[in-house]
């Protein structure tokens, strides 16, 4: 009976075990996470050396890139600050009403990087318009070495479509509606509110406030 006792508590702590380290490798890139506990980050993914970078439990952060065990987020979106941590100091954020993961898209798309194109997953701000906040391109695909297709003053309104992307700098890129095609916008040339939150319009240029921002 003792041996039987023994033989039940070692499987349920195995099974235990086995729980956490699968919800500890549930963080997806496009995911939003919060942190379990004072967490430093790392040098690098595959390096166990710790910066003096500390971030505080329950601050909120985005994934953009998982390494094995690691995980590089965006804390400081305004700064662009990208540091590494471990996946299992994280959980997902609790503020975000939906999982948030990005699915690729679709099949025969061109791209300077095919697999770093994704839709959107915040479906209720596709179709609204986002206002640029200075000159700047519209490209072919996602990223500064794609060929500029059009020109944009300050100002323009332009349509959000389904489709996100990631340059070979890890900046964001947004398809947009331009007359009649599907061209790329820089997260960087999006205004923003006193926040840091985009905003967004309509076509008429009235501000629409979606559930959550992009």
């Amino acid at each position: 009976m003792k041996k039987f006792v023994a033989a039940l508590l070692v499987l349920t702590m195995v099974l235990a075990l086995a729980a956490t380290a699968m919800a500890s490798c549930d963080i997806k890139v496009g995911m939003f996470v919060e942190f379990k506990r004072d967490s430093a980050a790392y040098t690098a993914a595959k390096s166990g050396k710790e910066t003096k970078n500390v971030v505080q439990k329950g601050s909120r952060a985005y994934c953009d890139k998982i390494c094995g065990k690691f995980a590089r987020l965006i804390v400081n979106e305004k700064a662009n600050t990208k540091r590494w941590f471990k996946v299992e100091d994280l959980k997902q954020s609790e503020k975000d009403s939906t999982r948030v993961v990005w699915a690729k898209g679709g099949k025969g798309m061109s791209s300077c990087e095919k697999d770093r194109i994704y839709l959107n997953p915040y479906t209720q701000v596709v179709g609204l318009y986002v206002k640029v906040s200075g000159h700047t391109n519209l490209r072919k695909n996602p990223g500064m070495k794609c060929k500029s297709q059009a020109v944009v003053e300050k100002g323009q309104l332009l349509k959000l479509a389904r489709h996100v992307g990631i340059d070979d700098r890890d900046v964001i890129w947004y398809e947009v509606c331009y007359k009649g095609r599907k061209l790329w916008l820089s997260r960087n040339f999006i205004c923003r509110g006193s926040n840091y939150a985009f905003k967004f319009y309509d076509k008429d240029g009235n501000r629409v406030y979606p559930d959550f921002d992009i």
